[in-house]
């Protein structure tokens, strides 16, 4: 209602020669001062030109829906385009309204698809007797997960995983669980060999007896 309104007021004063059509919307007056300004008003309708929408408006009116980020370079385009096919501001407006619905419902089956493909992922997980008890992950798989994310990524990649649902996802899960368990493995220090005996002789008598024995 805004917008039509707007191409209302500003294409009399452009001298547009379909403009009765916009003034049949404010009333009668409108329409006998552009019959008296043509001079010809039967001619006008025989030819058909009172048919015709009005012309591009000097400025499109645009508001962009709540939530709705526009990108004012590709606006720009749009309306250039819209321009050049000569689209009135009621015509660019319900094209305009038509191509935002078409999107939105496209970007709507997409984000239900992810949810439902994302949803499909921890449901595996959680069957996966080796990540989760069914309910949630066990907690030796949190626990080796957590060392990854302590040594790689920390919260950046905590946020990364849990924003495009790969955290979800049982190979990622089994990934990090397996790298967590290496890392813990890598760590542990070798008590197994016994520490060299510093209180023997470091001659090189010594040396080479323990080397070669006592008979070399």
């Amino acid at each position: 209602m805004t917008t039509e309104a707007t191409a209302a007021t500003e294409a009399p004063e452009e001298g547009a020669s379909n403009a009765s059509l916009l003034g049949a919307a404010e009333g009668g007056e409108q329409t006998t001062t552009q019959a008296e300004g043509d001079g010809n008003g039967t001619n006008q309708a025989a030819d058909g030109e009172a048919e015709k929408p009005a012309g591009p408006p000097e400025k499109y009116e645009f508001t962009a829906p709540e939530g709705f980020e526009v990108d004012q370079d590709s606006l720009t385009g749009f309306e250039d385009m819209a321009r050049e096919a000569g689209l009135s501001q009621e015509q660019f407006a319900k094209v305009t309204e038509h191509g935002l619905k078409y999107f939105q419902d496209a970007l709507g089956k997409q984000a239900e698809i992810h949810a439902a493909r994302e949803k499909g992922w921890r449901d595996s997980a959680l069957s996966d007797s080796e990540l989760s008890d069914g309910k949630a992950l066990l907690p030796g798989v949190m626990e080796n997960a957590g060392k990854v994310f302590d040594q790689f990524g920390g919260n950046d990649l905590r946020k990364a995983l849990a924003e495009t649902g790969a955290g979800n996802h049982p190979v990622i899960i089994r990934a990090l669980h397996q790298i967590g368990k290496a890392l813990g493995v890598a760590g542990t220090p070798d008590v197994g060999k016994p520490a060299p005996d510093t209180k023997r002789g470091g001659s090189f008598e010594d040396m080479a007896s323990r080397m070669y024995g006592k008979g070399s």
